[in-house]
């Protein structure tokens, strides 16, 4: 047990969030994604940082400095850009899904060959989505992809099953690592996700583009 007051606000963020974007992603798509984007930039650039200088996650300004530097970067794309929120979460989903096969099969989670594949991952998956520019099923799947992990990563730092530096690999790396049965966790809620808002999401999908393209400053 690894019970911390960090881990466990960190884990009520998660499973808020992470329960909103499983099962409301869509719908609740135009809010939630400036918010996903703060989380996520902040994650991936604090957790980054202490890959690249091998320190603790979160332990140094420098790493919280650029974790709040990419969260608003993040975030501004989220909001203005449609392109950017399809970016935000396919990116960060491509790139912790990857980065979780590959230590999986045995990579090491801090390699630079680990990070290099998981950005290239990052950024395929980021391109097949604006590719397939079927605004509702991506928006569906990528919320409860990315949903589904942060809420199962969430139960596990609340109960203190894993540590905050677990993090800086990624929500799915840090579950795995307790074991298949999170990881089935974690597939279950992402397949109860898209279920329930294909249910409930049949007349949305024209209305989030249509905001879009009133925001967007360029």
């Amino acid at each position: 047990m690894d019970l911390s007051i960090q881990g466990m606000i960190i884990g009520v963020i998660g499973v808020v969030l992470g329960a909103a974007f499983a099962f409301g992603g869509f719908r609740w798509f135009i809010l939630l994604l400036p918010i996903w984007g703060i989380f996520a930039g902040f994650m991936f650039g604090a957790g980054a940082t202490a890959t690249l200088l091998g320190e603790g996650f979160l332990a140094t300004v420098l790493g919280i400095g650029v974790g709040v530097v990419m969260a608003l970067i993040f975030a501004a794309l989220s909001w203005f850009f449609w392109w950017g929120a399809v970016a935000v979460v396919g990116g960060t989903l491509g790139y912790f899904v990857a980065h979780w096969l590959l230590v999986a099969i045995g990579f090491n989670a801090d390699g630079w060959l680990t990070i290099l594949i998981s950005i290239l991952a990052g950024v395929v998956v980021t391109f097949v989505a604006l590719a397939i520019n079927a605004p509702k099923y991506v928006a569906i799947i990528l919320t409860a992809f990315s949903g589904a992990a942060w809420l199962a990563a969430g139960v596990a730092l609340f109960l203190g099953l894993i540590p905050v530096d677990d993090l800086q690999n990624g929500s799915l790396v840090a579950i795995y690592q307790e074991g298949w049965l999170w990881i089935g966790i974690w597939a279950v809620v992402a397949a109860a996700g898209i279920i329930a808002q294909l249910q409930m999401t049949r007349r949305w999908e024209q209305d989030i583009v249509a905001v879009y393209s009133t925001r967007n400053p360029m």
